[in-house]
């Protein structure tokens, strides 16, 4: 979220906050506490983002593990070929 973004958004919950709460200072205690709440949940979806796309990109298969027989098939073979 770039600065611009944010800034809409704080007004715009800003805006709502203070229609319900009259006194100015709670008003903006109470927005200060959501703008955290929605940063940190835009945050921590980002970082799960970027894990999972790391692990995806990185992801290595166990040399030790066996490969079943119809991971060798090509696509293009007929299903009349025996699998083992």
């Amino acid at each position: 979220m770039d600065k611009m973004d944010y800034q809409k958004l704080r007004f715009s919950v800003e805006c709502h906050v203070a229609s319900f709460v009259h006194d100015p200072v709670i008003a903006a205690c109470l927005c200060n506490e959501l703008m955290r709440d929605f940063i940190t949940a835009i945050s921590s979806a980002a970082v799960k983002r970027a894990s999972a796309k790391r692990a995806f990109v990185t992801f290595r298969r166990d040399v030790e593990t066996t490969v079943p027989s119809w991971a060798f098939r090509k696509p293009g073979i007929d299903t009349r070929l025996p699998r083992l």
